[in-house]
């Protein structure tokens, strides 16, 4: 027998060398059940061990979910996380990651590691990650967060998939959200909220809302980055700080209200926007927004609203593409890479104003006056003003004999 043979996802064939058959044979395993996600060949004596080696293999599938026994790989994924961080901080390090973004990732893992901790990496598979997403719902979890949480752990598992510790990710639908109505505000209301904020931070708000910048960007903007003369900011990397990404790094123009705000804040530290110290920036501030918010009375459809001062960001972004600002232009001005989806999807809204603007409405009244006038003409008054005396119409009274009144060649 020269013939290969096929046992589940493994197959045996016979090993062939310069077109003849050596009398060995081997199993070959698929990349997606070997350790370092790389196919591997086995070779044995003869057909009959190879096909025992084959059959032994295959015991070890799970027949429920397909995967091969925990054993297989031997690493827990509390160690997978353990190294992954280790990988990351490099990263910081090294200016290619903010080190906030790793912070928010860690605390996302928290969660996983307690679910999926003691697991073995090669183990995790499709149906684990839904138990997982059922499991934070039963919590009482929101869906954008077990997303997002799903979305950080996809991340280390494409890591371990990298270092060859498994052979592919594995890949879960995302839990269904209910987009709440967005609420954008206008550039009224943002001065209503301004008014209640404390004095420290009116400049700090006052420059979110009109250039758009976000909250770590405003926060970590430093005196060397702004240009007085010329009247704008740059958004760059400095020692100890990144922006978002690399299209984050822009230049902003900033209107003449705004710079004389700026020109007249203090100079006695590094920082635009410090803090009770010069040395440090301004620190955390929702709580002082939330009451400004409140204060100042924003409300939808009656009802008041709960906003973040991120609402800043979009509502600017809907300000200008509203003014008919290019995409390409909004997307430098916010730090979105050309061609991004991101501000279409997420920044920019269709605010009521807008849309009430937009509606259409026929000429139904028009036409019914319109056609009220053959009906006069059908109902012989003939006192009759306006385009029934213009078009020289004549008429006679219903009932009235032929050729009576209004007959043919009669002036």
């Amino acid at each position: 027998m020269t013939t290969s043979r096929k046992l589940g996802p493994l197959r045996v064939r016979p090993h062939i060398r310069n077109g003849m058959a050596t009398g060995k044979w081997f199993v070959d395993i698929p990349a997606s059940l070997t350790g370092n996600g790389r196919r591997k060949r086995k070779l044995f004596d003869n057909q009959r061990t190879a096909l025992e080696m084959a059959r032994a293999l295959r015991r070890r599938l799970d027949p429920v979910a397909g995967s091969v026994d925990t054993r297989r790989c031997g690493v827990r994924f509390q160690e997978v996380i353990e190294r992954w961080r280790a990988d990351e901080t490099l990263r910081v390090a090294t200016l290619k990651k903010r080190a906030s973004t790793l912070t928010t990732d860690l605390y996302r893992l928290r969660s996983i590691a307690a679910f999926l901790g003691d697991d073995d990496i090669g183990a995790i598979s499709e149906r684990r990650l839904v138990e997982y997403q059922r499991s934070r719902l039963e919590l009482g979890r929101k869906p954008s967060t077990i997303n997002s949480e799903i979305g950080t752990l996809s991340v280390v598992l494409g890591w371990a998939r990298k270092q060859g510790l498994i052979g592919e990710v594995p890949r879960v639908e995302q839990v269904p959200i209910r987009r709440e109505p967005a609420v954008i505000l206008s550039p009224e209301e943002v001065v209503r909220i301004i008014q209640y904020l404390p004095p420290r931070l009116q400049p700090l708000v006052h420059f979110m809302a009109e250039t758009g910048c976000r909250r770590g960007e405003a926060l970590n903007l430093t005196w060397d980055c702004v240009d007085e003369v010329n009247g704008h900011v740059e958004i760059r990397s400095r020692d100890g700080w990144t922006p978002k990404t690399q299209s984050s790094e822009r230049r902003i123009p900033l209107g003449p209200s705004l710079l004389q705000v700026i020109r007249r804040l203090p100079k006695e530290g590094p920082y635009v926007f410090s803090g009770t110290s010069p040395d440090r920036p301004l620190g955390e501030f929702r709580r002082s927004w939330a009451t400004s918010v409140q204060r100042a009375k924003i409300t939808r459809n009656g009802q008041p609203v709960r906003i973040t001062p991120h609402g800043l960001r979009k509502a600017h972004a809907t300000w200008l593409a509203m003014k008919g600002v290019p995409p390409s232009v909004l997307q430098d001005l916010l730090g979105h890479a050309r061609g991004s989806r991101v501000t279409d999807r997420y920044y920019v809204f269709a605010t009521e104003e807008a849309k009430r603007a937009a509606v259409i409405e026929l000429p139904i009244g028009e036409q019914k006056r319109n056609e009220r006038v053959p009906d006069l003409a059908k109902s012989g008054n003939k006192g009759q003003e306006g385009p029934l005396r213009d078009q020289s119409i004549t008429t006679k009274p219903l009932g009235a004999p032929r050729g009576s009144g209004g007959g043919r060649g009669k002036d």
